[in-house]
């Protein structure tokens, strides 16, 4: 039998504009930074696997349940047909056309008591996090990282911001997920 990856799955998204925070100033002195909110915005989906490996795609697009099929088929063509992926419940990966590409049935099980539901395949398990959980998603922690690295950057068009993206990732330092699933220090 083959050993299968595991891989825990989020998404992030960075809106163009700019974060306003307090700041002391020269008495006296006004400043200002011209600030512009926008609705355009990048979607990162970010994906970390047992073994520390991780994956990364964005979009301007809003997400769809095709774009969790196609992060599904992204992550086995990085990471090898056996996947095991853990997905949080937005509507985009919770969705029956996503279950029926794993599994071929429109239908999810329910584990045990808890409301973990999942979907099951030949090559590929999709797991549920429970709702309002997002301690459990290591990936969270990826996303912290990368708004850190946004703290202080001006992003003032969507050029900019699809620029400083990669440049963002890079900075991030994959967490080790078993801690996070598993609820268990890690030493």
């Amino acid at each position: 039998m083959n050993e299968k990856t595991v891989v825990v799955v989020d998404q992030f998204t960075k809106h163009v504009g700019t974060v306003q925070r307090r700041g002391w100033y020269p008495i006296g002195s006004n400043p200002t930074i011209e600030t512009a909110t926008s609705w355009k915005s990048v979607t990162v989906l970010g994906a970390v696997t047992d073994d520390g490996d991780s994956f990364f795609c964005w979009t301007e697009e809003n997400l769809t349940r095709k774009h969790g099929i196609r992060l599904l088929e992204a992550l086995k063509d990085k990471f090898g047909e056996e996947l095991v992926v853990f997905l949080d419940r937005a509507g985009y990966f919770y969705a029956r056309d996503l279950w029926e590409h794993v599994s071929g049935e429109r239908e999810t099980e329910t584990v045990g008591d808890s409301s973990v539901s999942c979907v099951c395949g030949d090559e590929l398990e999709v797991w549920y996090f429970p709702s309002k959980l997002p301690e459990l998603n290591a990936v969270e922690g990826c996303w912290d990282q990368l708004q850190e690295w946004f703290k202080y950057r001006l992003v003032p068009d969507l050029s900019t911001l699809n620029d400083y993206i990669p440049r963002g990732l890079s900075a991030i330092s994959e967490p080790n997920i078993w801690p996070h699933l598993t609820g268990k220090d890690s030493s």
